[in-house]
Parts: structure tokens; sequence; C-alpha cells
């Protein structure tokens, strides 16, 4: 009876033996795919690493390709003024000469009323009234050369102002209002969606972006890497609609509150404050700087008075008044950004926006 009582207790111990030796088994095959898993994610994570370096040493490069740009318009600007201000003088020197001749031909013509040698007189009077016509036709040329050198000076400028606003908005991360683009893909599982504009295309890191079907905003994006011609954005955890979801080809525009945006009436540190919103416009427009003065902010010589250019020596009617006149040309359109408004201690927001994306929470 024992030996049956024995054997149905090694039966059992040998049948328990068997089931841990194949939970054991199950248990060592889910631990392998776990170590599989683990490794294909390392070496994604590398490779997402490297796409970072990568990505880095081409925003650098951008960075470098835009101040070498803003350098060259400098230069520029600053060449155009000395040429604005040849042309002034030239200018000066020929209304002079005009000057002249004419005093001599009134000269002449009051010698012929008391007498003398007419013919000779009249001789003089025609050479005279011949240089007075090259005179005028001189003043006329460098008249028409010194508004084509401010023209020019004027749209390098604007081209300098431009170029200064978009790296000022790169910096701190802030698109364009009328900015548009579209998703081009978006992945549910990580909360992520890939646009169809990149630098190229005014994106800059740190943008805050909405996803818009229709006249509703379905969702808030945060972009996080920017290539040359594509970016990725992240979407603001809580910003999805209810009952919504981002698709492929939906539009996306420029955030309406954006995190790092400056308040643009402030003015900038070398500019003159605008005046009060109460105050009446003055009825004398305010006068415009000198052409030859540097627009990078060295002090220009106080220039020498000179006829008024709109002014006929021969006494025709002065032309209309000019149109109030632009902002002063010495203005720094390389100048620092705007300071914080008085009283507080907020300071410029300095971010790159050719860096890497900051970490998240």
């Amino acid at each position: 009876m024992l030996w049956k009582i024995l054997s149905v207790f090694a039966a059992a111990c040998l049948g328990a033996s068997c089931y841990f030796a194949w939970s054991n088994q199950k248990d060592l095959a889910a631990e392998r795919d776990r170590e599989s898993s683990a490794k294909n994610n390392i070496k994604a994570a590398q490779d997402r690493a490297k796409e970072g370096g990568e990505a880095l040493t081409a925003k650098q490069a951008a960075l470098q390709s835009v101040q070498k740009d803003l350098t060259t318009a400098k230069d520029e600007t600053v060449k155009l003024a000395a040429q604005v201000q040849e042309k002034e003088t030239a200018l000066s020197v020929v209304k002079g000469n005009l000057d002249q001749q004419q005093q001599n031909v009134t000269a002449l013509e009051k010698q012929i009323e008391e007498a003398g040698d007419v013919e000779k007189l009249v001789a003089q009077i025609e050479k005279l009234k011949r240089d007075k016509q090259e005179a005028e036709a001189a003043l006329a040329n460098q008249t028409q050369r010194a508004a084509s050198a401010k023209e020019n000076h004027d749209n390098l400028v604007a081209q300098t102002t431009k170029l200064r606003d978009a790296e000022v908005r790169g910096r701190r991360g802030i698109v364009d209002p009328e900015f548009t683009a579209r998703v081009a893909q978006y992945f549910p599982e990580w909360d992520v969606a890939i646009l169809n504009k990149g630098n190229s295309g005014g994106v800059f890191a740190n943008a805050d972006l909405e996803v818009k079907r229709g006249q509703n905003v379905i969702a808030k994006l945060k972009v996080k890497n920017v290539e040359q011609t594509g970016s990725v954005a992240e979407v603001v955890p809580g910003s999805i609609a209810e009952g919504q979801r981002i698709q492929n080809g939906d539009v996306v525009v420029a955030s309406a509150t954006q995190s790092a945006a400056v308040e643009k009436s402030q003015p900038a540190a070398n500019d003159a404050a605008p005046p009060p919103a109460s105050t009446a416009p003055s009825a004398t427009p305010p006068a415009q700087a000198p052409m030859s003065s540097d627009p990078f902010g060295a002090p220009a010589a106080a220039p020498a008075a000179a006829p008024a250019m709109n002014s006929d020596p021969f006494g025709a009617a002065p032309a209309p008044a000019a149109a109030p006149a632009a902002p002063a040309m010495n203005s720094d359109p390389f100048g620092a950004a705007p300071a914080p408004a008085p009283g507080t201690t907020e300071k410029p927001n300095t971010a790159d926006p050719f860096g890497a994306a900051p970490p998240k929470n």
C-alpha cells in the first residue's frame, strides 16, 4: 500500500516539475523578445541622434549664410550712402555755376542797354545762353543720378530691414502671422506631425502653430525640429478638440498667441520714441535726415547750406511741398532687439532658432 502512495506522490512531483519547466521556457522566450526590442530601440535612438547632429550642422551653415548676407547688405548700404553724398556735392557745384551764369547774363543785358559794342555783347550773350543750357542739362543729369542713387539706397535699406526682421523672428521662434503649411504625415501613436515646410518656408524651432479644419482650430503644435524643406512638430498635450483627429493634408497656421512674442509697439533702443496717441500731428512734416549720414549709427557732419533742390534759379514757381519725410537714415537697420518696457525686468528672448529643441518636461 505504501509503494502505491509513494508512486502517486512521485508522479505528482514529476508533473509539477514538467509544468514549471514549461513555464520557465515561456518566460525565457519572453525575456529574449524584450531584449531584442530593447536593442532595436537603442539602435533607433542612435540613428535619431546622428540625424539630429546632421540637422544641427545644416542649421549652423544656414545661420552663417544669413549673417554673411546681412554683412554684404550693410557694406552695400554704406557704399550707396557715400555715392549719394558725392552726387549731392556735385549737384551743389553745378547749381552754383548755373547761378553764376545767370548773373553774367543779367550783367551783359544791362551793358547792352547802357550802350557799347552791341554785336559783340550779343555774341557774348548767345555764348552765355549756350553755357546756361549746358549747365541746366548737367543739373538735370545730376538730379536724375542723385534720385536714382537714393532709390537704390532706400531699396537696400528695406531689404536689410526685412532680413533683420526675419532673423529676429527666427531667433525667437515666431513665425509670420500669415504663415500657412500642410500636415504631410501624422503619427498618432507619438502625437507627432510632419509638416511640408521648413526653414525655406518660414518655419522656426519652438514656433507655436495651430491645426485648422475650416474655421475651427482642432489642435495646437510646437515645432521641435526644422529641416530646409520640412519640419517636425509635437501636439501640445490636451489641445486636440474633442471628437477631432489630425489628418494628413490639414492646414497649419501661426498660433494666435505666440509664447515667445515681444511687444511690437515697444520702440527699439536706438530709435526715437513715438509721439503720444493723444497728441495731434504737427502741421509741418518732420525734416528728413541728410542722405549722406551713416545708416549704421555714425554721426554725420553738418552739410553746407545749399539751394533747395526743387527751386528754379530762373524764376519758375517752386514744386509742391514734399510728403512727410521718411525715418532718419542714420537709424541702425541692424539695431538691437526692442528694449523691455519701463519698470519691468523682462529680458529679450535670445533663443537660438537653429539650436536643438528644448527637452520635454
